[in-house]
């Protein structure tokens, strides 16, 4: 039985020496590439602003779109079928040391001082209809034209997998990056001095063209002559007077 168990202890410590000399010949897995990372925070600052700050991994200088969305449910259904939205506002943005940072203003004031969102100006002339959601959708995007060049090679070569997080496709089959907050947010309430630019805010600047502005006076007053001042030939139409 000794003999036995010594060699079976044997035969144990030479399958684990060779299973740990196979192990130290087998080649080194690449280490998994880091997965795109794109996040923001968006905080009320009131009065229709917003602050929004975040963090990504992608290379300084990139080129982000801030965005403040507002879905809106027609009382009839759109002929396409896709969702109906009103884009607040938007701002670019530029990554800097993994950071990035701006600030939406999501009023507007109407010619007569009241705070309202971009769809509301514009609801009457569109006779549009529509439920407002409760909230209001932050974003940060990466447009598509600017994945590719944002993108290093090392993110690329990773594969979709690595952007499973935040990647996008438009209809069109087009990638891009996106993440968003949604925050509840009321409609605007309140009112405020008119603007002064009232044209610029009116038919793109050229205001009401089919009004007729009336002519400014003359400063002075043209008196008709009595007698005639010229000495040429009466006409034949004066002389059959």
């Amino acid at each position: 039985m000794t003999i036995s168990r010594l060699k079976q202890t044997v035969l144990v410590l030479v399958l684990v020496a060779c299973a740990g000399c196979q192990s130290t010949l087998l080649p080194l897995s690449p280490p998994a590439a880091e997965a795109t990372t794109l996040a923001l925070e968006a905080k009320a600052l009131g009065n229709g602003e917003f602050a929004l700050t975040g963090t990504t991994n992608l290379p300084d200088n990139t080129q982000l779109t801030a965005i403040a969305l507002r879905y809106l449910d027609p009382q009839w259904a759109t002929p396409d079928g896709k969702p109906l939205y009103s884009v607040l506002d938007y701002q670019p943005v530029t990554v800097a040391n993994g950071q990035w940072s701006t600030q939406l203003n999501l009023w507007q004031v109407a010619t007569d001082g009241r705070y309202q969102e971009a769809w509301q100006a514009e609801a009457a002339a569109l006779n549009l209809a529509v439920q407002p959601s409760d909230t209001v959708q932050f974003a940060i995007a990466l447009a598509p034209h600017h994945l590719g060049a944002a993108l290093s090679s090392k993110i690329a070569q990773a594969g979709p997998q690595r952007l499973a997080q935040v990647l996008r496709v438009t209809p069109n089959g087009e990638p891009f990056l996106w993440a968003d907050q949604a925050l509840a947010v009321g409609l605007p309430s309140g009112q405020t001095s008119p603007p002064a630019d009232l044209v610029a805010r009116t038919n793109g600047g050229w205001g009401d063209r089919y009004l007729l502005v009336p002519e400014p006076p003359l400063p002075y007053t043209l008196t008709p002559l009595d007698e005639r001042q010229t000495t040429a030939p009466l006409t034949p139409a004066e002389m059959l007077r």
